[in-house]
């Protein structure tokens, strides 16, 4: 594995933290595919997999901090919306045979993922305990 689940990592609600699980599966995944030398056809469809995930993830904390009125929510949608951009970016270069899945990428990835749960995601946490989210 890239980096271990840990309880840190935790917003104390369950279906975002299964979501978060799940985002360092497909890290996980890609970085597991890159070492076995995989073909680019598997590379691309974990990428593409990753991508929609994160989508689909960022579009559940989206929902919350709308419902909540949280404090940081446009900081925070900007954050998605540069890795949004950025992995977009990434995969068309990566279709255009212009950019390789390396460990470049999987650095990028990883170090956002953990900025983003041991940072941004824990911003989060009192406003939707106390809006009753657990």
């Amino acid at each position: 594995m890239v980096f271990d689940w840990k309880p840190e990592y935790s917003v104390n609600v369950e279906e975002i933290d299964e979501q978060h699980k799940k985002l360092v599966s497909l890290i996980d995944k890609l970085y597991n595919s890159i070492y076995s030398f995989k073909t680019r056809e598997e590379l691309g469809g974990i990428l593409e997999e990753l991508i929609e995930y994160a989508d689909y993830h960022f579009s559940t904390e989206e929902k919350y901090f709308d419902k909540f009125n949280y404090e940081y929510s446009e900081e925070h949608k900007r954050e998605h919306e540069i890795f949004r951009e950025k992995m977009l970016d990434l995969n068309k270069k990566f279709k255009n045979k212009e950019l390789e899945i390396s460990f470049e990428l999987m650095d990028f990835l990883e170090d956002w993922l953990l900025d983003h749960l041991m940072e941004q995601d824990q911003k989060y946490v009192k406003c939707f305990i106390e809006h009753g989210l657990s």
